[in-house]
């Protein structure tokens, strides 16, 4: 209570009242509140890009549905995909006190409310059902006095939490991924080298341990390694797109923006992942290329993902067996592009699901 407290006082201060009235559950409704839906989701940017996706399929089947939208934390490109969507309402969230719960309740009236993540909270769920709202959880765990909500399970965690009552068992993230995009860097950064690799997010040390390994190695005069972290003698991404000069063999490169990894997926011969957040797992998984993941169970994907378990320490060997049996390669690859579309094919249908659910058809 002090938290929420002094968050409002701070935002009142900071010319934030906006927000400091949402917290407190001042929202207000659409005109028309019959059958309102009201996508709930929590302070992470991939489940308010989430959120927008589902906004954007309910508005294409149910065009006249009053549809909104909330969130805890503000990120610009999710702002930036609900502005497109058209009749939708969005804002920040109540937080979870009885009042705010209570008074959000009765302003909106929901038929429908989905939660991504952490979006339906222990206050809100126990009123919720009290009201008769009917709930879909999306990418989060069961919430405690939420029972009766269906759940849409996305990693393998959430599925076991679910405890067998998962409505739907699919990764929506899969979703949000550019797949089947050109090989650009094979053209065009990869000229003159022979193979690209690209280690997706390990830390700084590791990723200094790499580049010196890397420089060791044969790859350091024939290959690109694209690393998450800035090395010394790397050089930027971002400063190569200005001007499109092939790179020299050998060189190490810093991904240092979002934009450029679709591009990677596709071109790279080789991906490594050491603990990717969920927009930067499955951008890379899209690729379809031989990958390998310093944890696979830590990723907590669905099924079983052919990656290869490779220590950060053993890539340069792993690699360059892939160069030397590049059937290797092929069917490493085969085998998680296979993966990749029967996760989408999934979240596609778990998608439509919702969506109908949600438009009571």
């Amino acid at each position: 209570m002090l938290a929420g407290v002094v968050a409002d006082v701070r935002d009142r201060l900071t010319g934030h009242a906006g927000r400091a009235n949402a917290r407190l559950g001042f929202l207000k409704p659409p005109p028309a509140r019959a059958g309102l839906v009201w996508i709930k989701s929590d302070a992470r940017e991939v489940n308010g890009r989430l959120a927008a996706e589902i906004a954007r399929g309910v508005r294409a089947r149910c065009a006249d549905t009053p549809l909104i939208v909330t969130f805890e934390q503000e990120h610009p490109a999710v702002l930036s995909r609900l502005k497109t969507i058209a009749n939708l309402g969005y804002a920040y969230g109540p937080a979870d006190r009885s009042r705010a719960a209570r008074r959000i309740l009765e302003r909106f009236k929901p038929a429908h409310i989905v939660a991504l993540g952490e979006g339906l909270r222990p206050r809100l769920a126990a009123l919720m059902r009290v009201a008769g709202v009917a709930c879909c959880i999306v990418h989060g765990w069961p919430a405690a006095g939420a029972g009766g909500c269906v759940g849409f399970a996305h990693t393998a965690s959430e599925r076991q939490a679910w405890q067998g009552h998962v409505h739907w068992d699919a990764p929506f993230c899969a979703l949000l991924a550019a797949a089947q995009v050109e090989p650009i860097f094979q053209g065009i950064a990869g000229a003159h080298a022979r193979a690209l690799f690209w280690v997706t997010d390990a830390p700084p040390g590791v990723n200094t341990r790499l580049a010196q390994a890397w420089r060791a190695s044969d790859h350091g005069a024939r290959d690109l390694l694209f690393l998450a972290t800035w090395v010394p003698g790397a050089q930027r991404l971002s400063a190569w797109d200005g001007d499109r000069r092939a790179l020299a063999p050998g060189s190490v490169i810093w991904v240092d923006e979002e934009r450029f990894w679709p591009a990677l997926a596709a071109s790279c011969t080789a991906i490594h992942l050491t603990a990717p957040a969920e927009p930067l797992l499955w951008a890379a998984l899209a690729g379809g290329r031989a990958t390998s993941a310093s944890d696979v169970a830590g990723l907590d994907l669905p099924g079983a993902p052919p990656l290869a378990r490779i220590a950060a320490d053993d890539l340069m060997a792993y690699w360059a067996g892939l160069l030397a049996h590049p059937d290797r390669a092929r069917a490493a690859a085969d085998g998680l592009r296979r993966y990749f579309w029967q996760q989408r094919r999934c979240a596609a249908d778990a998608a439509e699901s919702l969506v109908a659910r949600l438009c009571g058809h």
